[in-house]
């Protein structure tokens, strides 16, 4: 592999996304982040290639938002090259054939999977052998077609055609720094305007809960510190819509200062989990706690390397 350097221990960095995986469970956090590095490699410890295969899967929703976000992108891309935009029933058949071809091969391919899990897509679901109900299939085509709609009816399109409008950046993977750390972050759309105001965009495909506006307040910041903007100059659009709703958000400096005191917060949280901050070398896993939330367990990726020791606690 071209440019490929080994590293014995993960780099160390920080995101939102991580910052979740830790609050959720400590022993997902660590399987996630540091269980699973160097498990793709041919000899590879068993439990690190198995945290590494695991580390792949995807469920029905997560699968649909991946879908809903490259429908996205490829409008993105017509609004640039001035090309009429697709309809809302092509969006939606656009979406439909990415699941079909996610459950296909999560149907298909469970062996290749096992042996090549970087180039097969699995679901948990059929990982699992979990029962997918009926409701759970209406819900998910319900859910296909209302953000089809929605996405298609977005007015950012509008916008995004101005010519006083300019494009920053869309699923641009990015980062920042806070103190040292290396701060991900990947908005769905930026842009901006000639008056100087800049646009963050975010679509959900699931529900209205808290962490999202984080999530943009998260990367609020990002673009006041890479782009110098004033805090007061950025706005962030939350579309939720699968529920046909639209958030929108100011910010300001003294807003944006408590979100860099929570993301330190986190990362010094984080930090009391390593043996080695320099390089970034955990400490034993035993010492990253399972989830009080053990209903959930069946439901996390890493389920399968939980099971003996969750059997010996609730036994």
């Amino acid at each position: 592999m071209t440019g490929y350097v080994r590293r014995e221990y993960p780099q160390w960095s920080w995101s939102f996304s991580r910052h979740q995986t830790l609050v959720g469970c400590e022993r997902r956090y660590f399987y996630n982040y540091y269980g699973s590095h160097n498990g793709w490699e041919f000899r590879a410890a068993p439990e690190a290639a198995l945290a590494y295969r695991l580390k792949k899967l995807s469920n029905l929703y997560l699968t649909l938002g991946d879908a809903l976000h490259k429908s996205a992108y490829g409008m993105v891309e017509r609004i640039l090259e001035g090309r009429e935009l697709p309809g809302a029933d092509v969006v939606e058949e656009e979406i439909r054939r990415q699941l079909r071809r996610v459950w296909k091969s999560s149907r298909d391919d469970g062996d290749l999977f096992r042996r090549r899990p970087s180039r097969v897509d699995m679901l948990q679901e059929f990982y699992y052998q979990m029962e997918i109900s009926e409701a759970t299939l209406t819900k998910i085509n319900e859910r296909i077609t209302l953000v089809s709609q929605a996405l298609v009816a977005s007015e950012v399109w509008d916008i995004l055609a101005r010519e006083d409008v300019s494009l920053v950046a869309s699923e641009q993977f990015d980062t920042f720094f806070i103190e040292q750390t290396p701060v991900y972050a990947v908005p769905d759309l930026l842009y901006k305007s000639e008056d100087g105001q800049w646009t963050i965009v975010d679509w959900k495909t699931g529900e209205e809960v808290e962490d999202n506006e984080d999530q943009v307040a998260l990367y609020a910041l990002y673009v006041h510190e890479k782009h110098g903007v004033a805090p007061e100059q950025i706005r962030a659009r939350l579309e939720y819509l699968s529920l046909g709703i639209t958030k929108e958000t100011s910010f300001t400096q003294e807003g944006l200062a408590e979100v860099e005191k929570r993301a330190k917060a986190s990362m010094a949280q984080m930090r009391k989990l390593l043996l080695d901050p320099v390089q970034n070398i955990p400490r034993p896993k035993i010492d990253f706690a399972l989830t009080d939330a053990r209903a959930m367990c069946p439901w996390c990726n890493f389920y399968e390397l939980c099971q003996q020791e969750l059997g010996r606690i609730v036994s």
